[in-house]
């Protein structure tokens, strides 16, 4: 027999607690097309959302909270707002995507969202046993939509001072107001860090050899003999190793290891990650630091940081600057900027810089790795 626990000023079996947090107990217990969709939802989120997509390994908190945050959302939505009012999360069918996806046009969503839509609902239709199921954006909204396919090159320079931004006096004015958040932009701008990476950027131990650091990066910037690690707050949990170039970076970093506590991170002491993280980006939208009031993004730093570089090596401005004909090195060039900047493929670059062949194409020269670099891995 089962121990007792009290619930409610009454004692009932802890078994049966356990039960009812059970996700296959749940699911079993609820015939489809029960109005408790809420909580077949939350049992089928809570059986599969931790395992990625394709590889097998756990995904990032972050990944799951957008996961299940979405999951509920379209499932409201469905609900809600078509002719589908009484849709089971089990039975998922093409044509409640296609009722969705037709409402997100209504909105004039953003192609990107939509693209991260349709995966994280082609995931979950892997969960439910329907694996297939969900189509390419270009089934749902057209071959000839600009929805239908992501922009995969820079058409236009994002950085900071393309949107005449003072870079300095701007994050000096942030600083003013919050000084971590005004760190965490520093760390954007000085080693095109994302915003995440600035956040958990832990200065202590940071500093490291040549010899120590990721060889790859080592190899892109031979001249450098001290790397910045970035080991938290990366991209796929990937550590890459920054190359020391400037005195303002080392100050900064210097600046930074007084000021932080040995072993923590940059953000205010007693906030959690995600406390820091909504902290940041209410002080930015304070700032106008957003698409709609300056023009641009505190991830503009590091395209900031990627065409600064690019052009500080071949010595002309990048092709979304304007450069019309390909620099000698510009493959050298390229191949440094995507490895710097945590990637893996050279046609990463283009995101950044743009690129010389026609308006949202990489050309061929974009997806060969630089001339004595390491061969560049086909994934990111």
């Amino acid at each position: 027999m089962g121990s007792k626990t009290e619930k409610r000023g009454r004692y009932v079996p802890r078994d049966s607690l356990n039960d009812a947090n059970d996700p296959d107990v749940v699911l079993a217990s609820l015939p489809i097309g029960t109005h408790f969709w809420k909580r077949v939802l939350g049992a089928i989120v809570r059986k599969y959302n931790s395992q990625h997509a394709k590889l097998y390994k756990v995904v990032s908190f972050k990944t799951m909270r957008d996961r299940s945050s979405f999951y509920f959302s379209f499932f409201n939505e469905l609900r809600t707002h078509t002719t589908f009012r009484d849709a089971d999360p089990r039975v998922l069918r093409e044509r409640h995507v296609q009722a969705v996806v037709a409402r997100w046009l209504e909105r004039d969503m953003a192609t990107a969202s939509i693209h991260n839509y349709l995966s994280f609902l082609r995931t979950y239709a892997g969960w439910i046993g329907r694996p297939g199921m969900v189509r390419e954006v270009a089934y749902y909204v057209g071959a000839a939509s600009p929805h239908a396919h992501r922009k995969q090159v820079a058409v236009e320079d994002r950085s900071w001072t393309a949107h005449g931004v003072d870079i300095e006096a701007k994050i000096a004015e942030v600083a003013a107001f919050d000084p971590w958040v005004g760190l965490q932009l520093e760390i954007c701008h000085r080693f095109g860090a994302r915003p995440k990476e600035a956040r958990h950027f832990r200065p202590h131990g940071a500093l490291i050899p040549r010899e120590l650091a990721v060889e790859r990066d080592a190899a892109a910037y031979p001249e450098c003999e001290e790397f910045v690690r970035f080991a938290q707050g990366t991209k796929g949990g990937r550590p890459r190793d920054e190359p020391l170039q400037t005195e303002e970076q080392r100050e900064l970093l210097t600046r930074l290891q007084s000021i932080v506590a040995k072993g923590w991170y940059v953000g205010e002491p007693g906030r959690t990650a995600a406390q820091n993280a909504d902290r940041f980006y209410n002080v930015l939208r304070r700032f106008g630091i957003t698409r709609n009031a300056l023009g641009v993004t505190a991830h503009g730093l590091r395209h900031q940081s990627a065409n600064d570089g690019y052009e500080a090596d071949t010595g002309a401005p990048s092709p979304v600057r304007g450069q019309q004909e390909r620099p000698d090195n510009d493959a050298d060039a390229r191949y440094r900027t995507a490895i710097r900047l945590g990637h893996s493929r050279l046609r990463s670059s283009t995101f950044y810089v743009g690129t010389m062949g026609k308006p949202g194409q990489a050309d061929a020269a974009e997806d060969q790795p630089a001339a004595g670099g390491d061969p560049v891995e086909q994934s990111s």
